[in-house]
């Protein structure tokens, strides 16, 4: 906005019909709101600005296909004290689809002239500092996605508009009030999460039932998406699936037409479907033909740190000792030195929160003192290179399995469990 230049008033609207289609129940978004006010609380924050997707949906229950348009941004502000009200921020003619939150109050931006292809920010960034000054934040603490584990939703030329408007604010991180709040998964989120889990489990049985000498990546890949879709799965945003020799290393790989299954071959799946926005991430591995002695038993010592690490899992215990847990079996099996090896490059972490986002804290890594709540849902997933092998390149493949597990009052219960898919190592 030039220098001067009259500022348009707020668009701001009261939402006769709320929660139209919401994605969580009045309840559970009230919880939230409440936590959300405690951590800030705890944290020195005064509001918070939530603009990444997962965030917004989290904190107002608005889920929408908008997300999807790169310029198409969604906000939300959640004042600290319980007297002033949470707004969510819509391009102006979303107000249909705002009636998908909980939130009552809505500030609409304008769409500049050609939208589409035009310069974008300066309604918004109006809208913003406008609603934070008439709530008298405008020189408060703001906390919004400034760290690694969440992506700010909104373009750099607009935030650094919004900073340059809003000087006297302190600017930090989201990350302290939000995932204390996030980590703790409540009985409809573990529902969600647990159906994800089994439509997962039911779509990589019927992949690997299928497979054949002469199938390829994406063949296998195919029949596991379509399973999933029919078991009632959401999106499949990550599914990695491949092949040996030459691919069994590479994880977090798109299947490839061009990879053949042949005998002798190692084939890896990791991910899985969503349901209702909720991630499955699990891991499972397969062999076209007898496997080697060899490749068994290092496939046994991924499989025996995974189990490690879940039996480690309970309330109280801090994320580290998880960690540790399943590296003590490597050790155990002979390859200390490949253990020094991996956390001397920083590869030590074997697992991660699981929810919304298919990473997110806490880190079951070296060192995390965080300790274990129950509710906190963890995807788990030691690996093991071929033969102790180090650095990866060097190495003739990848092993390890991956569960989603809850961390329940007296211990961890699988959400991907052996009776849908066995841990064992598949043998087409």
């Amino acid at each position: 906005m030039a220098t001067g230049a009259a500022r348009a008033p707020l668009k701001i609207s009261t939402q006769e019909r709320v929660g139209v289609l919401a994605d969580c129940t009045r309840d559970e978004y009230e919880r939230r709101l409440g936590r959300l006010r405690e951590e800030m609380d705890r944290a020195g924050v005064d509001a918070l600005l939530l603009t990444s997707e997962t965030n917004v949906r989290y904190a107002t229950a608005l889920y929408e296909l908008g997300w999807i348009i790169p310029a198409y941004f969604h906000a939300a502000v959640i004042p600290r004290a319980p007297e002033l009200p949470p707004a969510v921020f819509v391009p102006d003619g979303d107000q249909v689809q705002a009636q998908g939150s909980w939130v009552e109050t809505v500030v609409r931006w304008d769409f500049p002239v050609g939208f589409y292809t035009g310069r974008v920010g300066d309604s918004l960034v109006d809208a913003l500092v406008g609603w934070l000054d008439r709530l008298g934040l405008g020189a408060g603490t703001i906390a919004t996605e400034l760290g690694a584990h969440a992506r700010l939703g909104l373009s750099i030329e607009i935030f650094d508009a919004l900073r340059a408007r809003l000087l006297e604010a302190r600017w930090r991180d989201c990350g302290d009030v939000v995932w204390p709040v996030r980590m703790i998964k409540s009985s409809e989120e573990i529902r969600r999460l647990s159906e994800a889990g089994r439509i997962s489990c039911l779509g990589v049985r019927a992949g690997f039932e299928a497979l054949q000498d002469g199938a390829t990546e994406r063949d296998i890949a195919n029949v596991m998406a379509a399973t999933m879709h029919e078991a009632g799965g959401g999106e499949i945003r990550f599914l990695s699936l491949y092949a040996g020799p030459h691919r069994a290393l590479w994880a977090d790989s798109i299947p490839r037409r061009e990879s053949v299954l042949r005998p002798g071959g190692l084939l890896q799946f990791d991910g899985g479907c969503t349901y209702d926005g909720y991630f499955c991430d699990f891991k499972r591995m397969a062999a076209l033909g007898e496997p080697t002695a060899d490749r068994r038993r290092f496939f046994e010592i991924a499989r025996a740190a995974e189990q490690a690490a879940i039996d480690a899992i309970a309330p109280g215990v801090p994320c580290g000792e998880v960690y540790e847990a399943s590296q003590r079996v490597i050790r155990a099996a002979g390859y200390t030195e490949w253990v020094a090896a991996c956390q001397a490059m920083g590869w030590s972490g074997i697992g991660h929160g699981l929810g919304l986002d298919i990473h997110e804290q806490p880190g079951l890594s070296i060192g995390n003192t965080t300790p274990l709540a129950a509710g906190m849902v963890l995807a788990v997933e030691p690996f093991f290179f071929h033969d102790g092998r180090f650095p990866l390149w060097e190495a003739e493949g990848k092993y390890g399995l991956e569960d989603v597990v809850l961390v329940t009052e007296g211990g961890a219960q699988l959400l991907t469990p052996d009776s849908l898919i066995s841990r064992d190592l598949w043998v087409a």
